[in-house]
């Protein structure tokens, strides 16, 4: 997540609001009952009478409530992407204090079949056998907001829903759907059953209720081949889900006071380096070139033998003045794969633990996090540095659902340090400079870094990417934490340097773990005055010849976007893989202009289906992978740290775990998304990010 764009509503946190409607068909607990009945809107949908009316974009639902009539409205935007099957939406119900009547008979608005309880359960059970495969034993993964899910057919061809962790040891997945995925797929299994029984209708409705989570609802439009996630508003103590003016204060007064006078009376070196820093990026992207423009179309492609790898390996020591050291890396692609693993190393970690972090959320599954790290602190030294501002913006932005009853912390460094032993630390933010890095170390022994921050949507909701490392490389992150933690003192500039004099520790002597491959690994930094990773990106898209993978949800460095077409131009293979939507408002605008500029120079775009949060780079058997994004803010400004390799065998692994994943996922660009001037107006703005 940029760092800035914390202060306004993610857009689409929204992308992982989709319900649990394969689990619908299961029978109710009588816990679960009971909670139905908790509240006059449960109450109400249990009966069924809520009716609900549709006209364009645009929805109210109604329901009798303690013997009066309330009204909810909701609205969606329409995306300028043709979708290749059902267009997937989310919308947030928002309470009318003036409730408007029914609409009658007469009216433009159209009214929708609301589906009670039991007739939606018997549709989406029906939908899910048709999901998974008809021989006993097989599984789809289903990415869920309250969790993970995977629907197994038994002994006796019924399908069973299970939370992941409980999956028969026998069941054998064949497919993972993410959330918009899977209300595609849902959208198209119902609609024949729907259509059937139904022919005079179009527009359908469905509810789930949990007895953790708030009721959430499902609009079918056939007509349209739409489908639409409708959700209401958290009860997080906020009226009307208002932020406090206080947070905002507190943010406002944390930037001025800390970061631009604790953080210069301590760190008074650096903090004029970021401001040299700063003021050299503006110059030099008010006088970078524009995106080039070419007479010819694209040549086809040259089939070329990529570059000598050996050669730029040799080369890429001189050009970034960075060396190659041994090192284990393990490919950890979704919060699936990350999450658990991470959470098992922390458990058995024996001495230490060590997060640098640039977003540290208040949501529950940042709170989980948190919990454990505490747990442990009793037995292990556990420190956390986390970029102040990105931290305090994050926990402003509210989140689509929580569990019931859940009520976020304030402030996460307080709720850490309270009844633990944890340490935490800030990042301070002089000139809006950010730590955008995500290393997490244990015990000197494992190494974490890629893009996941800790919150509930790199967990659940967007596609992402970490790497476990181990091996001498472990040792060198391990001393830039130690060299940061000490910058993030009160003693700062003094006790950065102090700790950069010390080099780092002996190497610990468990890497040498027998079966391990260990290959040759390159350590790249965005940092003040050393752009480490924006110059090796361009010389290798520069430098390549047989072809180049990129995927990112923010790619606005136009410097990026004209070596991907200069590429193409020269007959390589250049494929982008862009998110439908990014969580960045005006980053929809600028990928969309971009994307259209790709195109018409011969690069295959690729568009995933929901967020992909993912910052990786293939250019001819080289890789390049971690924090930084392909844009102005991660190129030049912020601290970021990557990791890059060439060896064949784990950047094949990479492409095909990846890459290929991705591009049969995604939808790929043959015509030119619709665009107006505004987004080019916005394109241009967000190159400054």
């Amino acid at each position: 997540m940029p760092p800035y764009s914390g202060t306004i509503r993610c857009l689409h946190r929204l992308s992982g609001l989709l319900l649990c409607f394969c689990l619908l068909a299961s029978p109710v607990r009588a816990d679960d009952r009971k909670s139905e009945t908790d509240t006059a809107l449960r109450r109400t949908l249990t009966k069924g009478t809520i009716r609900a009316f549709v006209k364009g974009r645009r929805l109210r639902m109604y329901w009798q409530a303690e013997g009066s009539r309330v009204m909810f409205k909701a609205r969606w935007k329409k995306g300028p992407l043709a979708d290749p099957d059902y267009s997937y939406h989310t919308a947030e119900l928002e309470q009318d204090k003036s409730p408007v009547r029914i609409p009658g008979p007469r009216s433009a608005w159209h009214e929708v079949t609301a589906l009670d309880l039991e007739t939606w359960r018997g549709y989406s059970q029906r939908a899910r056998d048709k999901m998974v495969p008809e021989e006993p034993g097989q599984a789809v993964y289903v990415q869920l907001m309250d969790g993970e899910h995977v629907l197994v057919r038994d002994s006796q061809g019924r399908v069973q829903a299970h939370a992941l962790r409980e999956k028969p040891t026998d069941a054998k997945i064949l497919r993972r759907y993410n959330t918009h995925e899977f209300a595609v797929q849902l959208a198209r299994f119902v609609e024949s059953d729907l259509v059937s029984q139904y022919p005079e209708q179009t527009h359908f409705l469905g509810v789930y209720l949990s007895a953790s989570f708030a009721p959430h609802f499902m609009l079918f439009d056939f007509s349209r081949r739409v489908c639409v996630v409708l959700h209401g508003p958290l009860e997080m103590g906020l009226e009307d889900g208002a932020l406090p003016l206080s947070s905002e204060l507190r943010i406002l007064a944390s930037l001025l006071m800390e970061s631009h006078g604790f953080a210069i009376l301590k760190n008074p070196v650096s903090c004029v380096g970021r401001l040299v820093n700063t003021g050299a990026q503006t110059f030099a992207r008010l006088t970078g070139p524009r995106l080039p423009s070419y007479d010819d179309s694209a040549p086809d492609l040259t089939r070329r033998e990529g570059m000598d790898l050996a050669e730029w390996e040799t080369f890429l020591d001189k050009l970034t003045g960075t060396k190659r050291e041994q090192g284990a890396i393990t490919l950890l692609i979704d919060g699936e794969n990350f999450f658990p693993l991470f959470r098992r190393r922390m458990e058995e970690a024996g001495k230490r633990v060590d997060l640098r972090i640039c977003i540290f959320d208040n949501d529950d599954v940042a709170v989980g996090i948190a919990d454990l790290l505490k747990r442990i602190s009793s037995e292990v030294k556990v420190r956390v540095l986390a970029d102040r501002l990105s931290t305090q913006t994050a926990g402003l932005a509210l989140p689509t659902t929580l569990p019931e009853g859940f009520s976020p912390p304030r402030s996460m460094p307080k709720y850490m340090r309270r009844d633990s032993r944890v340490r935490v630390r800030a990042f301070l933010n002089p000139w809006l400079s950010s730590d955008h890095a995500k290393v997490f170390l244990i015990d000197r022994r494992f190494a974490y870094l890629g893009g996941m921050n800790i919150g509930r949507e790199y967990r659940y909701e967007w596609h992402d990417m970490m790497v476990e490392l181990e091996g001498p490389i472990v040792n060198a992150l391990d001393a830039d934490f130690r060299r940061a933690w000490a910058h993030a003192s009160v003693l700062g500039d003094l006790a950065y340097a102090g700790s950069a004099a010390s080099g780092p520790l002996r190497q610990n002597p468990e890497w040498q773990e027998a079966g391990k491959r260990y290959i040759e690994l390159r350590r790249l930094y965005t940092r003040t005055g050393a752009l480490q990773i924006r110059r090796a990106v361009l010389e290798g898209i520069g430098r390549a010849g047989s072809y180049v993978y990129l995927e990112n949800p923010y790619l606005y460095d136009n410097s990026v976007a004209a070596a991907l077409a200069d590429a193409r131009m020269r007959g390589v293979d250049v494929r982008v893989v862009l998110p439908l939507g990014t969580d960045t408002p005006g980053g929809n605008s600028s990928n969309y202009v971009t994307a259209n500029y790709l195109l018409a120079n011969g690069v295959r775009v690729y568009v995933y289906p929901g967020m992909t949060h993912v910052k990786a780079l293939i250019a001819d058997g080289w890789a390049c992978l971690g924090s930084a994004n392909f844009n102005h803010l991660s190129l030049r400004l912020n601290q970021e740290v990557n990791v890059a390799f060439s060896d064949h065998e784990t950047v094949e692994r990479l492409r095909k775990e990846l890459f290929e994943v991705d591009f049969e996922k995604s939808h790929e660009l043959r015509e030119p998304i619709p665009v107006g001037w505004t987004d080019h107006v916005v394109e241009e703005l967000m190159n400054w990010f």
